[in-house]
């Protein structure tokens, strides 16, 4: 039949003098029709087919098929986009990714962790924010270094107060709005600690191993975790 891909028929159901008929038009992408065909007549049905019907399976792992791609395809431009607007944040200085290296504030994120700093320009400083700054001495004179500290007090005129949460008390210079390098808004733990050396040459050896024996190594280590 013209534009007709799959026909199915069924033999009588239930003991009954009816017969099923499923056909599907154009393509794959296209639903199921139903027919039911009694003595006198054929009708087209809308109730649930009594049989399982291997074009209506077939249509509806296409269906299933065409929505996981759709799916995939969707979160991967998505996931593009994301990366190159953290990419193009990083690059004109709006967003700034630096690991935590000491403890002063252990209890919110920890020695190893990676954090996000958003640039002051597009986010507002409070008391309460998680700030990156440069840290002087008292007289200014020398550069001590950079901080991520919590403000407690203080304001943009005469200078912000700070604090490491697991630091016992404030650091002693205010922090002026000039030394503010950013705004804490997130972080990740533990990642700086993934990324050493010597756990980044385990990974690419793990890589190599797998690159070079291929399927054999595959189906090894399959076997060693099904056999666990």
């Amino acid at each position: 039949m013209p534009g007709v891909s799959s026909v199915e028929w069924s033999p009588p159901v239930g003991g009954s003098s009816e017969t099923w008929l499923v056909v599907q038009e154009g393509g794959s992408a296209s639903a199921p029709r139903a027919f039911r065909l009694d003595a006198e007549s054929l009708h087209e049905a809308s109730a649930a087919l009594p049989f399982k019907s291997q074009v209506v399976k077939r249509f509806q792992a296409s269906k299933r098929f065409r929505f996981s791609q759709a799916l995939k395809r969707t979160l991967s431009a998505i996931s593009i986009l994301i990366v190159s607007l953290a990419a193009l944040a990083i690059i004109t200085g709006s967003l700034q990714l630096r690991f935590v290296l000491s403890d002063s504030m252990a209890g919110t994120f920890e020695r190893g962790d990676l954090i996000a700093v958003v640039s002051p320009r597009f986010v507002g400083i409070e008391q309460g924010s998680v700030i990156v700054f440069n840290y002087y001495n008292q007289d200014r004179s020398n550069l001590i270094g950079d901080f991520s500290h919590r403000i407690i007090g203080g304001n943009a005129e005469t200078g912000w107060e700070t604090k490491g949460d697991a630091n016992e008390v404030p650091d002693l210079s205010p922090v002026l709005t000039q030394d503010v390098i950013g705004v804490v808004f997130g972080w990740i733990p533990k990642v700086g600690f993934l990324i050493q050396p010597s756990n980044l040459l385990a990974v690419a050896l793990v890589v190599i191993v797998l690159m070079v024996l291929g399927p054999d190594a595959r189906e090894l280590l399959r076997d060693r975790v099904r056999n666990r």
